[in-house]
């Protein structure tokens, strides 16, 4: 059995104090990059829930005023007030009756056969609804 050999390293080889110290510095930049990045992440992830629950109150408050028509006819009544969450405001709804003259899409010239429904929440793009009377 042979003995272990010893390497030892020549003179000059290896990490001197200041090329470590250089090291450190960058990659301390790195982490405080990765740490900013973190928090804006965490920000995006807030307003993306912000956009989703505004849409998704919208998208009901369409689909109840479509049911309360389908159930009442074409008079009822369209407003959302009493659709809320925490934290979110109910949908706003704006109403406006006319006709062909008034709402440009309304296929009928007779007079309030055409409700023109707009839904919108915060800043998001609104929902618009035509509902005619037939």
């Amino acid at each position: 059995m042979k003995p272990a050999r010893i390497v030892r390293l020549a003179p000059g080889k290896g990490f001197t104090l200041v090329e470590t110290l250089i090291v450190m510095v960058v990659l301390g930049i790195a982490a405080v990059a990765i740490i900013s990045l973190q928090g804006n992440i965490f920000k995006g992830q807030t307003d993306n829930q912000a956009i989703q629950v505004g849409v998704q109150l919208m998208q009901e408050c369409a689909e109840q005023i479509l049911a309360t028509r389908r159930a009442s006819g074409f008079a009822a009544s369209t407003s959302c007030s009493a659709m809320t969450l925490p934290g979110y405001t109910a949908p706003i709804v704006t109403t406006t009756v006319g006709s062909s003259t008034t709402i440009t899409a309304c296929p009928s010239a007779t007079s309030n056969s055409c409700k023109l429904v707009s839904i919108s929440q915060g800043g998001l793009t609104p929902v618009t609804l035509l509902l005619v009377n037939y």
